[in-house]
């Protein structure tokens, strides 16, 4: 698993001037991004081992240094496929922050509009009865 890292943390204020809290985003609590590095490890690690090892059988190396270099390369290979997992789901992750966060916001700006409106309704329905 990768470490806890704050990837966006700044403290910002909102429209209104209130400030937000801070935003820390962590891999290990998000399900798909947990599921596919660890689908990713695995499969860096075998390939890595089997295309070593065809290669060194193909090769006509004796088979105690193909097993020695296979295994070599899959650790190699895990722990490669592994760093690129996590470089990739942390940029998917804050991507995925800003979408929300600005789905949210227009959420908001749009249920804040009709509040007006229908408010605004209601005022004339008032002064046309009384």
């Amino acid at each position: 698993m990768s470490p806890a890292r704050p990837i966006a943390s700044d403290r910002k204020e909102n429209f209104d001037g209130i400030p937000q809290e801070e935003v820390t985003i962590r891999l290990r609590d998000h399900p798909r991004a947990l599921r596919q590095i660890e689908a990713a490890r695995g499969w860096g690690g075998i390939g890595c081992f089997a295309l070593v090892a065809l290669l060194g059988l193909a090769s006509g190396v004796p088979p105690a240094t193909i097993g020695v270099r296979a295994l070599i390369a899959g650790v190699v290979g895990y722990m490669v496929c592994w760093f690129l997992a996590v470089t990739v789901w942390r940029h998917l992750a804050v991507a995925e922050e800003a979408a929300a966060r600005s789905f949210a916001e227009q959420r908001r700006t749009a249920l804040l509009e009709e509040i007006k409106r229908r408010s605004a309704g209601l005022a004339e329905q008032e002064e046309g009865l009384g």
